[in-house]
C-alpha cells in the first residue's frame, strides 16, 4: 500500500497518518479485501473487466480502468479506482497506477489541490502518449496502403483483419472513457468543486477528439481495403486480357489446323509439294498480322 497526501504537490505519507487530508492511495486486491481503507463489497471487480465503467453508489463513485494492449504490451491493464469525499483509492495489481503517481509527484504542482484535480491529471498522463499511438498506427495502415498498390504485403487480408480488430478495440476504450468524463462531469456525489467539473468536461471533450480518430482510422483501413481489392481486380483484368489476345491469336491457326486435318484428298494442298511450306507460312503470316493488329490497337 502506497499513500500520497494531496497538496500542491502529491507527497508520499504513511497510510496510518490519512485522517482530516485529501489522499490518493494505491493498494493491491489482497489489502483491499483486508478492508483498512474501504469495504470489500464496494471494490469493483477489475481481475477480469472488459471494459472502462464509472458508476455513482451512494456517497462515492467508483468504476474500472482497461487499457487495451499495445505493441510493446501484450497484456491488458486493469484496474479499479473509488472516489470519495476524503480521497481516492486506486486498486491495481499491476503497479501501472503506482508509476503514473511517481510521475505525478515529479511533474505537476497545483494552485487549488482537490481530489478532482489529482484524479484528472491522472487521467490525462493516462491517455498522454495516445495520440502518438494514434499516429503510429496511421503510419502503419500507410505502408500497408503502398503494400497493397505495389503487391509486396503479403497475406494482406490477415494483416488488415488484425489491425482493424486494433482500431475497434481502442475506439470502444475511448468511448466507455467518454461516458467516464461525462459521469464525472455531471458529479451526481458532490464530490468535486466547479472548476473540477470543468477540468473533466475537457477531458471528456480530449476523448472525443481521440475517438474520431480511431473513426477516421476505421474509414481510413476501409479504403485502403478497396484499394487492395481494386489491385486484385486490375492484375486479373491484366491476366484475362493475356489470356484474351492468346487465345485470339491461335484461333486462326486452330480454324486452319482444322481445315487440313480433314481427310479430304481431292484438297489440291495435298498433292502440291509446296503445300507444307504454304501452310507453314500462311499461318506465321496469320500470328503476325495478330499482332500488329493488337499492337496498333495498343492492347499492350
Amino acid at each position: 500500500m502506497v499513500c500520497f497526501r494531496i497538496s500542491a504537490q502529491l507527497e508520499e505519507v504513511s497510510c496510518q497518518n490519512l485522517q482530516d487530508q485529501a489522499y490518493i492511495a494505491v493498494i493491491n486486491l489482497e489489502e483491499a479485501k483486508q478492508g483498512l481503507i474501504i469495504h470489500p463489497d464496494n471494490i469493483p471487480p477489475f481481475q477480469t473487466a472488459r471494459f472502462s465503467k464509472a458508476e455513482v453508489r451512494g456517497d462515492f463513485l467508483c468504476g474500472t480502468i482497461c487499457i487495451p494492449e499495445r505493441d510493446k504490451r501484450k497484456e491488458r491493464i486493469r484496474f479499479a479506482y473509488v472516489i470519495r469525499q476524503e480521497g481516492i483509492l486506486l486498486i491495481d495489481n499491476s503497479k501501472f497506477a503506482l508509476s503514473l503517481l511517481q510521475k505525478l509527484t515529479k511533474t505537476k504542482t497545483w494552485k487549488s489541490p482537490g481530489i478532482g484535480h489529482v484524479f484528472y491529471d491522472f487521467l490525462e498522463l493516462m491517455i498522454a502518449d495516445d495520440l502518438a499511438n494514434l499516429e503510429d498506427l496511421e503510419n502503419r495502415l500507410a505502408k500497408m496502403e503502398d503494400a497493397a498498390l505495389f503487391g509486396t504485403l503479403e497475406n494482406f487480408n490477415s494483416h488488415m483483419i488484425a489491425f482493424r480488430k486494433e482500431v475497434l478495440t481502442l475506439f470502444h476504450y475511448y468511448s466507455q472513457l467518454f461516458d467516464i468524463g461525462v459521469v464525472l462531469q455531471e458529479d451526481e456525489n458532490g464530490l468535486f468543486r466547479k472548476e473540477e467539473r470543468q477540468l473533466f468536461r475537457l477531458f471528456a471533450e480530449r476523448i472525443n477528439r481521440l475517438r474520431e480518430e480511431t473513426q477516421l482510422l476505421r474509414e481510413y483501413s476501409t479504403q485502403v481495403q478497396e484499394v487492395y481489392q481494386a489491385q486484385i481486380d486490375i492484375r486479373q483484368n491484366k491476366i484475362m486480357k493475356i489470356l484474351t489476345v492468346v487465345t485470339t491469336v491461335f484461333l486462326p491457326l486452330s480454324l486452319i489446323a482444322g481445315w487440313y486435318g480433314m481427310n479430304f484428298t481431292s484438297m489440291p494442298e495435298f498433292g502440291w509439294k509446296y503445300g507444307y511450306a504454304f501452310v507453314i507460312l500462311l499461318s506465321a503470316a496469320v500470328v503476325l498480322l495478330c499482332i500488329w493488329i493488337f499492337w496498333k490497337k495498343k492492347f499492350w
